[in-house]
Protein backbone atom coordinates (compact mmCIF):
# COMPACT_ATOMS: atom_id res chain seq x y z
CA UNK A 1 0.00 0.00 0.00
CA UNK A 2 1.44 3.54 -0.89
CA UNK A 3 2.55 5.13 2.04
CA UNK A 4 2.86 9.05 2.12
CA UNK A 5 3.87 11.41 5.01
CA UNK A 6 2.04 14.50 5.48
CA UNK A 7 3.35 17.82 6.66
CA UNK A 8 2.11 19.96 9.29
CA UNK A 9 0.09 22.30 6.54
CA UNK A 10 -2.44 19.16 5.15
CA UNK A 11 -3.28 17.47 8.57
CA UNK A 12 -3.75 21.18 9.53
CA UNK A 13 -6.25 21.91 6.53
CA UNK A 14 -8.21 19.33 7.26
CA UNK A 15 -8.54 19.46 11.05
CA UNK A 16 -9.04 23.33 10.64
CA UNK A 17 -11.01 23.45 7.35
CA UNK A 18 -8.94 25.82 6.00
CA UNK A 19 -9.49 27.87 2.80
CA UNK A 20 -8.76 25.88 -0.29
CA UNK A 21 -8.61 22.66 1.83
CA UNK A 22 -10.52 20.31 -0.36
CA UNK A 23 -7.17 18.35 -1.43
CA UNK A 24 -5.96 17.92 1.81
CA UNK A 25 -9.71 17.11 3.21
CA UNK A 26 -9.35 14.16 0.04
CA UNK A 27 -6.06 12.90 0.86
CA UNK A 28 -6.59 12.52 5.00
CA UNK A 29 -9.57 10.43 3.85
CA UNK A 30 -7.64 8.59 1.97
CA UNK A 31 -6.31 7.87 4.78
CA UNK A 32 -9.40 6.90 6.81
CA UNK A 33 -10.48 4.83 3.94
CA UNK A 34 -7.35 2.72 4.18
CA UNK A 35 -6.72 3.30 0.75
CA UNK A 36 -2.82 4.68 1.92
CA UNK A 37 -0.62 4.53 4.79
CA UNK A 38 -0.50 7.98 6.28
CA UNK A 39 2.38 8.97 8.08
CA UNK A 40 3.33 12.03 10.30
CA UNK A 41 6.20 13.30 12.25
CA UNK A 42 6.67 13.57 15.82
CA UNK A 43 7.02 16.82 16.07
CA UNK A 44 3.42 17.64 13.50
CA UNK A 45 1.68 16.45 17.00
CA UNK A 46 2.73 19.17 18.92
CA UNK A 47 2.46 21.67 16.44
CA UNK A 48 -0.90 20.45 15.83
CA UNK A 49 -1.99 21.01 19.84
CA UNK A 50 -0.30 24.69 19.43
CA UNK A 51 -1.67 25.91 16.01
CA UNK A 52 -5.50 24.84 16.83
CA UNK A 53 -5.41 25.32 20.67
CA UNK A 54 -4.44 29.33 19.52
CA UNK A 55 -7.35 29.75 17.25
CA UNK A 56 -10.31 27.28 19.02
CA UNK A 57 -8.51 26.02 22.68
CA UNK A 58 -7.65 23.37 24.72
CA UNK A 59 -10.23 21.14 24.15
CA UNK A 60 -10.50 21.17 20.50
CA UNK A 61 -6.92 20.84 19.74
CA UNK A 62 -6.84 18.03 22.45
CA UNK A 63 -9.71 16.24 19.81
CA UNK A 64 -7.33 17.15 16.95
CA UNK A 65 -4.43 15.57 18.20
CA UNK A 66 -6.08 12.39 19.51
CA UNK A 67 -7.78 12.37 15.76
CA UNK A 68 -4.66 12.08 14.19
CA UNK A 69 -2.66 9.60 16.31
CA UNK A 70 -5.79 7.63 15.53
CA UNK A 71 -5.41 8.15 11.53
CA UNK A 72 -1.78 8.45 11.42
CA UNK A 73 0.99 6.59 12.16
CA UNK A 74 3.87 8.31 13.46
CA UNK A 75 7.54 8.74 12.67
CA UNK A 76 9.82 9.38 16.23
CA UNK A 77 12.31 12.24 15.88
CA UNK A 78 15.50 11.34 17.24
CA UNK A 79 18.51 12.62 17.42
CA UNK A 80 19.70 10.73 14.43
CA UNK A 81 16.89 12.21 12.22
CA UNK A 82 17.64 15.82 12.73
CA UNK A 83 21.47 14.93 12.10
CA UNK A 84 20.19 13.43 8.36
CA UNK A 85 18.15 16.35 7.95
CA UNK A 86 21.18 18.90 8.49
CA UNK A 87 22.11 16.66 5.50
CA UNK A 88 19.94 17.36 3.26
CA UNK A 89 20.77 20.38 0.73
CA UNK A 90 17.78 22.23 2.02
CA UNK A 91 17.17 25.75 3.68
CA UNK A 92 14.24 25.03 5.48
CA UNK A 93 15.03 22.44 8.46
CA UNK A 94 11.81 21.41 9.47
CA UNK A 95 11.00 20.13 6.09
CA UNK A 96 14.72 18.70 6.17
CA UNK A 97 13.29 17.02 9.49
CA UNK A 98 10.16 15.65 7.63
CA UNK A 99 12.16 14.46 4.65
CA UNK A 100 14.46 12.43 6.62
CA UNK A 101 11.06 11.22 8.89
CA UNK A 102 9.71 10.47 5.47
CA UNK A 103 12.51 8.10 4.38
CA UNK A 104 13.16 6.55 7.50
CA UNK A 105 9.70 5.76 7.50
CA UNK A 106 9.51 4.18 3.93
CA UNK A 107 6.89 7.02 2.83
CA UNK A 108 6.60 7.04 -1.61
CA UNK A 109 5.67 10.72 -1.53
CA UNK A 110 5.50 13.69 0.74
CA UNK A 111 2.20 15.62 0.81
CA UNK A 112 2.34 19.26 1.15
CA UNK A 113 0.99 22.56 0.47
CA UNK A 114 4.36 24.78 0.73
CA UNK A 115 5.28 25.02 -3.25
CA UNK A 116 8.95 25.86 -1.63
CA UNK A 117 9.25 22.59 0.15
CA UNK A 118 8.07 21.36 -3.07
CA UNK A 119 10.55 22.62 -4.96
CA UNK A 120 13.26 22.07 -2.93
CA UNK A 121 12.21 18.00 -2.27
CA UNK A 122 13.24 17.67 -5.50
CA UNK A 123 16.80 17.60 -5.51
CA UNK A 124 16.33 16.56 -1.39
CA UNK A 125 18.14 12.99 -2.04
CA UNK A 126 15.47 11.56 -0.64
CA UNK A 127 13.44 8.70 -2.17
CA UNK A 128 10.30 10.34 -1.27
CA UNK A 129 8.69 12.72 -3.79
CA UNK A 130 7.39 15.89 -2.88
CA UNK A 131 4.02 16.64 -4.20
CA UNK A 132 1.11 18.96 -3.43
CA UNK A 133 -1.72 16.87 -1.94
CA UNK A 134 -4.15 16.74 -5.23
CA UNK A 135 -0.88 15.42 -6.99
CA UNK A 136 -0.71 12.30 -5.03
CA UNK A 137 -4.41 11.90 -4.80
CA UNK A 138 -4.28 11.36 -9.18
CA UNK A 139 -1.86 8.75 -8.45
CA UNK A 140 -4.11 6.95 -6.28
CA UNK A 141 -6.98 7.20 -8.71
CA UNK A 142 -4.14 5.78 -11.25
CA UNK A 143 -3.16 2.85 -8.87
Amino acid sequence: MMKVAFDTNVVLDAAMNRPDSEGSLKLVQAVVNEEIVGLVSANTITDIHYIVKKRYGDKIARAAVQNTLYIFEVIPVDGEACMEALGFPMTDYEDAVLTACADRGGAEFIATRDAGFIEAGMNNGCSAEVMNPSGILELIKEK
